[in-house]
């Protein structure tokens, strides 16, 4: 019998957990995770990084869709100040209720 991710955790610690996990180190699934540690490599924030952060962030979160826990997820981000962005990420659910997940990232 295996046990699936999903059964143990709700939407907004699944969303925490998919995007806060780089990707490529979680052990039990290399393509689980985020590519946000290359924003930080990169150690800047300029025009392109909220878009950036966005496609990293729906990318890191698709397979929520994929496994059928949620029907469509978006997120929003926009800059603040030199090193901040504060992003927003809603996953509508089959059921089409909305959790909406307010965040922010720093390069520093």
């Amino acid at each position: 019998m295996s046990i699936r991710i999903e059964q143990w955790a709700s939407i907004s610690e699944l969303v925490r957990m998919s995007i806060g996990t780089n990707k490529g180190t979680w052990f039990a699934n290399p393509a689980f995770g985020s590519d946000l540690w290359l924003l930080k490599k990169e150690g800047k924030v300029d025009g392109q990084t909220a878009g950036n952060l966005e496609r990293i962030v729906r990318e890191s979160l698709q397979w929520l869709v994929d496994d059928g826990l949620a029907a469509t997820v978006s997120c929003a981000a926009e800059r603040n100040g030199k090193s901040r962005i504060d992003y927003r990420v809603t996953v509508t659910q089959p059921d089409g209720s909305s959790v909406e997940l307010k965040e922010a990232w720093s390069v520093i």
